[in-house]
């Protein structure tokens, strides 16, 4: 539960929102040139949303001391 705590929660929602971006979008539209599917659009928010938890656990925290 402490590593919940420690995660810096504004890092998470901004690679969150690149991410989920990048490869709903940006990816399959101008890169590969393929249709933009429902599936794709799931499947790029939850790789999207583990990425960005994985980067918030890896940031560190600023300390206010």
């Amino acid at each position: 539960m402490d590593k919940l705590k420690s995660i810096s929660w504004k890092t998470v929602l901004y690679w969150f929102c690149v991410m989920t971006l990048m490869n709903v979008y940006i990816i399959p539209k101008y890169i590969n040139h393929e249709a933009i599917t429902i599936k794709r659009m799931v499947v790029g928010i939850v790789v999207s949303f583990v990425v960005s938890i994985l980067m918030g656990l890896l940031s560190v925290k600023k300390d206010n001391k």
